[in-house]
């Protein structure tokens, strides 16, 4: 019998979940609780135990599993320096554990099992597969299954992911989930007592290796601290961004358009609705906050014409804009003109001579993910510790300005007032299209301008923070101490 070290000692979290008899387990918890890691142990243990048979792991982009699953492997295989690259031999770089690793099929073969074993090369595949990518787990057919990040995931995608667990030879079809839990499929996949389905809680706070200030670190509202930090499920209603008090003193700054600030656009193009606002680095109390200073909205107007009206208005302002952030959808072709939406905004602000930089956008997924997004802007409007960085100029809030508005149409402070989620749904995560008509295109923009100068709320990186200490797995039995984990197969 070989025994390997591997650098994982679950504490009384992991533990539980890992002990948990049902087919369908979910870890879910705050950031830095451990749950990718988990999710590994996991996944080993599978392959400890179902030897030969493979299994699926899956996150909700390949770029996130870059950034989550690959660097876990890594930190806890023995012998692992880092993720094969090129020609690189996987076992040069992942250990004696791994045999080999096909990068254009994202299969990772592991060195445990015999000729014997049904699998034809005797090792165990791991195979990787994307959750926006339904043609990256289709056709597939695995004793156990890993899903991580599953609140970037659609429900679809879940669904997809659960029937391909199915390999007859595997005497247990474990599938593992691990994740920050979210209203929505989530909810009710399993937070409802569906048969053969579990889950366990687990805070920030319940890791032992974390450091000491790392939660009050985070940048979280109040509400959503619940489940980012203390992995609860977060039930929302109302207003969407509950985190902007419209008062001075709170989200309202007397201030104007300044030509020596840094200048960003945030541009949403709103089929003949469009949405044009200017934020502003400007220093309040001290410290260099982000504030809307101004805004242009549009109703049933042509879109040549509202990008000379914003032109104008930053020439009023003689301000130049460092960039405008905008939706990727502009950059398609207008069927009747004949060019973009991005082209016509991007030609007006040339030649006013107002924009320095250029039209930014970004396309990935994570960042466009609208609940993500929205989070993102909320705890910019104040964070867990009551901290806030975004701000609304007072004059934006002048009855005597927003009623000469066009019918219809209302601001960036109503429309903050206004984005609610659906009545009567607590379980719904993406705000009411039909309640939020008339605000969502201010909305859009101002979440245009956070994803793309902040992106959304990643975990930080738990890489460089301080490394568990040692314990032992043996290579056909899950964990060598049963002290440090029951053994429930």
């Amino acid at each position: 019998m070989a025994e390997l070290t591997i650098k994982y000692t679950p504490f009384a979290k992991q533990i539980q979940a890992h002990a948990r008899p049902e087919p369908i387990v979910g870890y879910f918890g705050g950031w830095g609780s451990g749950k990718t890691t988990w999710a590994i142990a996991e996944a080993f243990r599978n392959t400890c135990c179902l030897p030969g048979i493979p299994g699926i792991l899956t996150s909700p982009t390949f770029p996130v599993q870059r950034k989550t699953l690959y660097p876990a492997i890594v930190r806890i295989f023995p012998g692992a320096s880092r993720w094969p690259r090129g020609r690189e031999k996987a076992k040069d770089c992942l250990g004696p554990l791994v045999r080999d690793w096909n990068a254009q099929d994202r299969v990772l073969t592991l060195d445990i099992g015999n000729p014997k074993t049904p699998a034809s090369r005797g090792g165990t595949d791991w195979f990787f597969g994307s959750l926006d990518d339904p043609g990256s787990i289709e056709g597939g057919t695995y004793g156990w299954g890993i899903m991580d990040e599953p609140r970037l995931a659609t429900h679809e995608a879940w669904r997809i992911f659960n029937s391909r667990v199915r390999d007859p030879r595997a005497s247990v079809h474990r599938r593992s989930v691990s994740g920050v839990p979210s209203m929505g499929w989530m909810h009710d996949e399993f937070n409802k007592g569906l048969p053969g389905r579990a889950y366990v809680q687990a805070s920030s706070r319940d890791n032992p290796h974390l450091p000491k200030d790392y939660v009050d670190s985070l940048n979280l509202t109040g509400r959503m601290a619940e489940a980012y930090i203390h992995g609860g499920f977060v039930s929302i209603e109302g207003v969407v961004y509950f985190t902007y008090e419209p008062r001075e003193g709170e989200s309202l700054i007397e201030t104007a358009p300044d030509p020596e600030c840094a200048t960003y656009g945030a541009l949403d193009f709103g089929r003949r609705r469009p949405f044009f606002m200017i934020v502003q680095e400007q220093v309040h109390e001290g410290e260099v906050v982000d504030v809307i200073v101004d805004e242009v909205p549009g109703s049933d107007i042509l879109e040549e014409t509202h990008a000379y009206q914003c032109a104008k208005m930053l020439v009023d302002h003689k301000i130049q804009m460092l960039d405008v952030f905008c939706d990727p959808a502009g950059g398609s072709t207008n069927a009747q003109t004949g060019i973009s939406s991005i082209a016509i905004y991007e030609k007006a602000f040339r030649k006013a001579n107002v924009l320095v930089g250029g039209m930014r956008f970004t396309t990935s997924r994570t960042d466009r993910h609208i609940p993500a997004g929205v989070e993102a802007t909320r705890a910019l409007f104040q964070n867990h510790a009551g901290k806030r960085r975004l701000f609304v100029a007072k004059h934006l809030t002048d009855p005597d300005r927003t009623t000469r508005y066009p019918d219809g149409v209302a601001g960036v402070h109503a429309s903050l007032m206004g984005y609610s989620y659906p009545k009567n749904k607590p379980n719904e995560a993406m705000p009411d299209k039909k309640s939020s008509a008339g605000y969502d295109h201010a909305m859009d923009a101002l979440r245009y301008f956070v994803i793309n100068k902040y992106g959304v709320m990643d975990a930080p990186s738990m890489l460089d923070l301080n490394p568990p200490p040692m314990s032992h797995i043996i290579g056909d039995h899950a964990f060598a101490d049963p002290m440090d984990h029951p053994d429930n197969w």
